[in-house]
């Protein structure tokens, strides 16, 4: 009987700590599955990396999508690279980790047309709920340094 409980135990509590995981790994994780999603318009799953209180930019990105946004996102054959360039982890529960995408495309503002960014960096706000590290979207995501095309 004692084995039979431990054989059911162990991997519950193996489970409890990848879930509720500190570790940098564990940022680079969520961080990499929300930037791949955030950068390739999959805008459905970037939300499973997102706080709850992030969805309205995101719902403000997709509803400012036009049609001849989605016809240049369908033309353009990039493979979106995301480089974590570093990560600052406060008390456990907050991150700011600084990320470089390169060939991705980005949506002309009004008056301004689309393109493909060769390489720009962003700086990008995580904390830790319930175990997991979800990106924090305080405004429309902005580039700190970009290169030129």
């Amino acid at each position: 009987m004692k084995y039979y409980l431990l054989s059911i135990l162990l991997p519950l509590m193996a489970s409890c700590q990848l879930h509720d995981d500190k570790s940098p790994e564990a940022v680079d994780k969520s961080l990499n599955a929300w930037a791949e999603a955030y950068f390739t318009f999959n805008y459905e799953d970037a939300l499973d990396y997102m706080t709850p209180e992030s969805e309205k930019w995101i719902h403000f990105a997709a509803t400012n999508i036009t049609e001849k946004d989605i016809d240049f996102i369908k033309g353009q054959n990039n493979v979106v690279k995301v480089e974590i360039i570093d990560r600052q982890i406060s008390a456990d529960t907050t991150c700011i980790s600084r990320i470089r995408v390169s060939d991705f495309v980005q949506l002309g503002f009004v008056g301004q047309e689309n393109k493909v960014v060769n390489q720009a960096e962003f700086q990008i706000p995580l904390v830790r709920r319930d175990g997991k590290w979800l990106v924090r979207m305080e405004g429309q995501l902005q580039s700190g340094k970009q290169s030129r095309d």
